[in-house]
């Protein structure tokens, strides 16, 4: 009805109201089962079904589950804007990799999810979810510029410490860091930087940082 899509109008589609950084602009948008037209109104997407458990209440409006949700970016969007949204839902704790199997292995044959399932691969080789849209932004400047992709949150043991690594390039003592201004911008997280810092480096890492500027 013409009042639903009004009220979706200003809170946005699911991604908006499930809190996805990449999507704090996006139009709104209506999932819709029937053939309803609401033309100039707002963008429409029309599906043969919804199953109840893909239905969920959030902020007061009823919206699309979060595999549902993820499974929709998919197909709709490029790979970079998908893989920052699964990264995003997993470390905010919205979806676990567990989860996101289950989906994959009963969605076979949905648009969208081969995509999901081959970074499901990635999670799956070793690789952890990026920790911020900066480490977001480091993925996709490497795949940009044909790097060779590195691991993501490798664990490794420093002067009696495990210190997870953002980025370490396979076969190599060379360590990509992803910094952000929030992260260290205390006197205490100042000081332990450095001191991870230096501790990496005597170990024989090569340690590169990147800042917002810097990736820019």
């Amino acid at each position: 009805p013409r009042w639903l899509a009004s009220w979706a109008c200003r809170r946005g589609a699911a991604a908006v109201v499930w809190g996805f950084d990449v999507f704090r602009e996006a139009p709104p948008e209506l999932t819709m089962t029937c053939d309803r037209r609401l033309d100039g109104v707002l963008r429409v997407h029309r599906v043969d079904s919804l199953a109840r458990a893909e239905i969920v209440t959030r902020r007061g409006l009823r919206i699309t589950s979060m595999t549902r949700t993820l499974l929709d970016v998919a197909a709709a969007s490029d790979d970079r804007t998908t893989r920052a949204c699964l990264n995003e839902a997993l470390r905010r704790r919205w979806l676990t990799v567990e989860t996101l199997r289950r989906m994959v292995a009963d969605a076979q044959g949905a648009r969208g999810v081969e995509v999901l399932r081959e970074l499901l691969r990635e999670l799956e080789g070793g690789d952890g979810p990026t920790e911020s849209q900066l480490e977001d932004a480091v993925v996709e400047a490497l795949i940009w510029a044909g790097l060779p992709r590195p691991r993501r949150q490798c664990a490794v043991v420093v002067d009696g410490r495990v210190r997870r690594l953002d980025f370490q390039f396979a076969g190599t003592p060379v360590v990509l860091e992803a910094d952000g201004f929030a992260w260290h911008s205390t006197r205490r997280s100042f000081e332990e930087d450095r001191a991870r810092h230096n501790a990496l480096t005597a170990r024989g890492f090569i340690v590169i940082r990147w800042t917002w500027a810097a990736l820019h």
